[in-house]
């Protein structure tokens, strides 16, 4: 089958489920369950324009027969082929995913049990032997990453401070940029209890996507310039170490720190509310 999708698609779904056809021809999995979609509208009215734009976002775990971890590969895919919108991946074999339902992980456990199936390989959907999530120690593994990892940003933090006093302005971005993705691991444990193991902050920020879009507009926004901060984040992780040519000012430096500072804030004070939730959950048991 050689499925093409074209820029004439105009309806959206249908590109959607084309994008789909591409994506199980391509990788074969076993499972696509979607756990978050946003849309989010921008209309324009007045007596010179009139007009409407859509921007979706969609969360998906790809199940797959093997264990081989290919969600790198799957991504760049996604990127490439689904052009009507964002969507971020999650991949992990069948077997992977069986032991961590096993292992009472409350993301397996809700996604396979609540979240909406795209694709299944055998044509049915077997979700009757998913067992309830056991919240009894969900508070305290939240608190234990909580003190890891917030510590771990905020240290960064500082490191960045000292190295902005200092005019290392590129090594003030490259710890920056470490803070940020500490918290965003942070963040996607706490609500997700969801051990993220990649680097890329639009990936890790599109997963934040599945419970809020707070995060993700702080730091990326619709503005051009913030969009230009933060792509100068982006690039400091690789091109601080191993590229001569990448400077960043004192301006974007400190406009940066006073972003990034605010985001830390804000993720601290997200992981206490859902972590009071689930302290909330244990008691109701």
């Amino acid at each position: 089958m050689d499925t093409q999708i074209t820029k004439t698609d105009i309806d959206r779904k249908a590109h959607f489920n084309a994008f789909l056809e591409l994506l199980v021809e391509k990788f074969q999995p076993t499972r696509i369950i979607s756990f978050g979609q946003q849309t989010l509208q921008n209309k324009q009215k007045g007596c010179f324009v009139k007009n409407k734009t859509e921007q979706v976002h969609c969360c998906l775990l790809i199940c797959m027969e093997s264990c081989n971890r290919i969600d790198y590969e799957i991504q760049d895919f996604v990127n490439h082929h689904y052009q009507i919108g964002q969507a971020t991946i999650v991949c992990h074999g069948e077997s992977t995913i069986q032991e961590q339902i096993e292992a009472n992980n409350r993301f397996f456990i809700t996604v396979l049990s609540k979240g909406k199936y795209l694709y299944t390989k055998s044509g049915f959907i077997d979700n009757l032997f998913i067992p309830k999530f056991n919240p009894s120690n969900a508070l305290e593994k939240a608190e234990k990453h909580f003190s890891c990892r917030m510590a771990m940003a905020k240290g960064f933090l500082e490191c960045a401070r000292d190295s902005l006093s200092r005019g290392s302005y590129n090594i003030t971005t490259f710890s920056l940029h470490q803070a940020v993705e500490q918290s965003c691991i942070l963040l996607i444990k706490i609500h997700l209890d969801y051990r993220s193991e990649f680097h890329n902050l639009h990936r890790l920020l599109g997963l934040c996507r599945s419970f809020s879009d707070e995060p993700h507009l702080l730091l990326v926004g619709e503005k051009p310039s913030c969009r230009r901060l933060f792509d100068i984040l982006m690039k400091s992780y690789g091109k601080t170490r191993y590229s001569l040519d990448f400077t960043v000012s004192q301006k974007e430096a400190e406009e940066l720190l006073e972003k990034v500072s605010s985001f830390i804030e804000m993720v601290e004070s997200m992981c206490r509310v859902k972590m009071d939730a689930l302290a909330a959950m244990k008691t109701s048991e």
